[in-house]
């Protein structure tokens, strides 16, 4: 199960990594309309809930266990699921991919704390 925790932890924050580069350089992920004041608020809007909601889904399951962690990695679960939902839309396989994964093990690990 320390596992599972770890690597729940380490996509956890490697979206938040990936959220830090679209908001100092939303060119490095979306090539078209990614120039501009408009591109630039809104990877700052996105960066300002997401980041939080890394940071929450990396360290919870090592803090404590029951239903609200349970529920808040199961809302970080939704979140990638949106993610990839989004990156099909666009046709990112590699946004597809890691939402996909980060989804399931979101969700994995709130079966396991709950």
């Amino acid at each position: 199960m320390s596992i599972l925790f770890v690597l729940n932890a380490t996509l956890a924050m490697g979206g938040v990594f990936f959220v830090v580069l679209a908001t100092l350089q939303p060119s490095a992920l979306v090539k078209e309309g990614a120039e501009g004041v408009g591109a630039l608020f809104y990877a700052r809007m996105y960066a300002a809930k997401a980041v939080p909601l890394c940071v929450l889904a990396a360290v919870i399951p090592f803090l404590t266990t029951g239903a609200v962690p349970g529920l808040c990695l199961l809302g970080a679960a939704l979140s990638q699921a949106m993610d990839s939902a989004i990156g099909l839309g666009r046709r990112n396989l590699r946004q597809v991919v890691g939402g996909t994964v980060a989804t399931v093990l979101h969700a994995l690990v709130a079966v396991l704390i709950w």
